[in-house]
């Protein structure tokens, strides 16, 4: 059975072209189309589409206004189809916040047939969201933040390096959001996203979260309670040099290198295996393919200890599957459970904090 599709676009041009490149696949349906919000609220009763893609830049209703709506009255899995100009990065983070499962980036300037450019990336993602539970893409419970006091003992752990895809803003958000300001550790993150769209990523979860959040510069150093978040079109990784005092320094190293993923999550948990051995926490969340799943075996192969996200909270569960595939995962739990459970295994790496 296809895949019954509401195509939300107030572009005349945009609506016939998104309706076209979906329909090129057997297994999609575009049942209807919609010029606004408000239009599509009308419409969704009437369609009940499986999946909208939606541009958020509309009158009358916007793409954000609608995704408000849509979680209190027809929860439905929504792709943005979302312009990449510096003004709209900003909005399409927000509307990930607000539940959207993925978006793809489209022409700047209308009409434009540069559309087509991301046809299949389009297609790919609508056929995904189509598999996801409307739960997965609502509110995550509030809970209590969790609290690691700091003291001047060392910790057996130094790092933690998390990685995710589609999904993944909303569950770095929650992780970061309940770690307090005393973390001990540095923290490393890669999200699969393009590199317009991270420094505002960066941004944002500075604002959110009680630790320090940026984007990673070549030659940062990696600090306890720092949060350095891997930019996009390049890979992150992480090498060991000496300081002026003869001692050893961490710092992050940035190139080119060409991989399917950029950042690859694969790749800077191999180099956090490298330098950190068994000292390090590796986190792998919601997302497609299986990037991250060979980086996690990796730690898990050295010592250090591994997480990945449940399906059970994954929007996509794909890349955490992989890795408990291949035996990489330590504690396969809920994003609810994970904050948690990494403080839990600071404390208990002779580590002799409380978790309040």
């Amino acid at each position: 059975m296809s895949i019954k599709v509401l195509v939300v676009d107030d572009s005349a041009f945009m609506r016939q072209t998104i309706k076209s490149i979906l329909e090129m696949d057997p297994e999609i349906k575009v049942v209807g189309v919609a010029v606004d919000g408000e239009d599509a609220l009308k419409k969704i009763g009437f369609y009940k589409p499986q999946v909208i893609t939606l541009d958020l830049r509309m009158p009358r209703m916007d793409g954000l206004a609608l995704l408000t709506a849509l979680k209190k009255t027809s929860p439905l899995p929504v792709v943005l189809v979302s312009s990449w100009a510096q003004e709209g990065t900003e909005e399409t983070l927000k509307a990930l916040e607000l539940g959207a499962v993925d978006f793809v980036t489209k022409p700047r300037s209308e009409p434009s047939e540069e559309i087509w450019q991301i046809a299949d990336e389009l297609r790919e993602k609508v056929k995904a969201a189509a598999n996801v539970l409307v739960e997965k893409i609502q509110d995550l419970p509030e809970k209590e933040i969790a609290t690691v006091s700091p003291t001047l003992e060392r910790s057996h752990l130094q790092i933690l390096a998390m990685g995710a895809s589609t999904g993944g803003p909303r569950a770095f958000q929650f992780i970061l959001t309940h770690l307090s300001a005393d973390f001990p550790l540095g923290v490393l993150i890669a999200q699969h996203m393009p590199s317009e769209f991270m420094g505002i990523f960066a941004t944002r979860l500075n604002g959110m979260s009680q630790l320090r959040v940026k984007l990673a510069e070549e030659g940062d150093i990696i600090y306890p309670g720092t949060v350095l978040v891997a930019p996009g079109g390049l890979q992150t990784r992480l090498v060991k040099e000496k300081d002026v005092h003869g001692g050893e320094i961490i710092r992050v190293h940035l190139s080119r290198e060409k991989n399917l993923y950029q950042p690859s999550i694969d790749e800077m948990f191999f180099s956090v295996a490298e330098i950190y051995g068994n000292q390090a926490i590796g986190v792998l969340l919601t997302g497609m393919g299986a990037d991250g799943a060979r980086g996690l075996q990796r730690l898990r192969e050295k010592g250090s200890l591994t997480i990945a996200e449940s399906p059970e909270t994954c929007v996509i569960y794909g890349m955490p599957k992989a890795a408990q595939e291949l035996g990489a995962v330590d504690y396969l739990l809920p994003l609810t459970e994970i904050p948690d459970r990494i403080c839990t295994l600071i404390s208990e790496q002779n580590f002799p904090a409380k978790i309040k």
